[in-house]
Formats: structure tokens, C-alpha cells, sequence
């Protein structure tokens, strides 16, 4: 993924969404499922990736939100 990418991950017992480049998060969650649904909608309207991670680290899954390019 690349510089703005959102990536949706757990810290500290709450899911937070990340724009990637940036310190802080964007937002946070108690909920994976809402964190989930806010990191894509942020990743939409930046026309960028979504990253949505395991809370152990790995990649669950990616989404990729730019123009011309179809979802993966």
C-alpha cells in the first residue's frame, strides 16, 4: 500500500483507523465492525487503499479505493 492508505488496526483494547504517513489515529472504535466500516469509508472519499488488519498485525484484508482501479 502507499503514502494515505487508511489501515484499520488494534491497539490498546480499541480499533483505531490510521491514515498512513500520519502519528495519530484518525478515529477509534471499541468495535472491530465499526472501525471497519469507517476506515472504508474514509479510504473512499480519499480515493485510497484500505487496510484492514488482524488484531495480532498481519493483513486480513486490502482494498484498493483509487480511480481506474477495481477493488482487490
Amino acid at each position: 500500500m502507499a503514502e494515505g492508505d487508511v489501515h484499520t488496526y488494534y491497539e490498546d483494547g480499541l480499533w483505531k483507523n490510521r491514515v498512513e504517513g500520519g502519528s495519530r489515529a484518525s478515529n477509534t472504535s471499541p468495535r472491530r465492525v465499526d472501525a471497519v466500516l469507517a476506515g472504508r469509508q474514509i479510504a473512499k472519499k480519499r480515493r485510497v487503499g484500505h487496510v484492514v488488519h488482524t488484531p495480532e498485525g498481519g493483513v486480513e484484508t486490502e482494498r484498493d479505493y483509487r480511480a481506474g482501479r477495481s477493488a482487490r
